[in-house]
């Protein structure tokens, strides 16, 4: 199926974003071959912690760029360089990684599969009649639903959360979702669904709520899984996401 003209936009927009996340080309995600930078805190960029110790990887389907601190560039040239697109994500590549940033307290996340929507792929979904969701954009009442039992749906707090959709049955909360605007027009969603009601389209039906909320604002939502999560990514396809590109990255071991 040949690209449409709204998700060849996205994407562009989206490298625009990734490339100031990785201090690269733009080009470099379109040609062959392994693209290593060191990291910088460059305008545009998305609004994650800038990491001192810092490794990212990413791929859109050609190029593969490393982004790290200075002080790892030369193992990064001697060890992932010669890799090739595929091999640089496989277990034996990020275990060789894992083993590299374990002295500085940090573990490696991913690879994570990173989807977008765009409105003339969006498949909307409504739940059954006994689910009720609510979205609202107020900051009072997006503040009052920052609930600990939904972690997923505030995943940086440093990030204004601009709007989140609330499912009820019985006029009992039992999942949240958050969108927040991790770049000015890429607003990524977070969701969670209480474990006795989940399998039951209440997340799906939250994602597809703050899908369409942050398309009518003429701005691009995108979803987050692990690659290995096999429901999550089959709740994004549902909706018509599609991948855009393929992210690890090393952060700080929790506590």
């Amino acid at each position: 199926m040949p690209i449409s003209l709204y998700f060849y936009s996205a994407l562009n927009a989206v490298k625009t974003i990734l490339a100031a996340d990785f201090n690269c080309r733009q080009s470099e995600f379109e040609e062959e071959g392994i693209f290593i930078h060191h990291s910088k805190e460059l305008p545009g960029r998305r609004r994650f912690p800038f990491r001192e110790k810092s490794l990212s990887i990413a791929t859109m389907g050609r190029g593969v760029v490393v982004s790290c601190s200075i002080d790892r560039l030369g193992w990064c040239d001697a060890n992932l360089s010669q890799l090739s697109r595929n091999d640089i994500f496989t277990p034996s590549a990020v275990a060789l990684m894992e083993e590299f940033v374990k002295k500085d307290g940090q573990t490696i996340t991913g690879p994570d599969l990173k989807y977008i929507c765009t409105r003339d792929v969006f498949k909307p979904f409504t739940p059954d009649k006994d689910i009720e969701i609510t979205v609202t954009d107020d900051p009072k009442e997006i503040e009052q639903y920052q609930d600990e039992r939904f972690p997923n749906s505030f995943s940086y707090p440093n990030n204004q959360i601009l709007v989140i959709a609330v499912a009820r049955r019985n006029g009992k909360i039992v999942g949240q979702a958050g969108a927040q605007a991790d770049a000015d027009t890429l607003w990524q969603i977070g969701v969670d669904t209480l474990p006795e009601y989940r399998q039951k389209g209440i997340g799906k039906a939250m994602v597809s709520a703050l899908t369409e909320y942050i398309l009518q604002q003429r701005n691009t939502p995108y979803y987050s899984t692990i690659e290995s999560n096999a429901a999550s990514r089959a709740l994004a396809a549902s909706l018509g996401y599609q991948t855009a590109w393929i992210e690890l990255y090393a952060r700080e071991i929790k506590a």
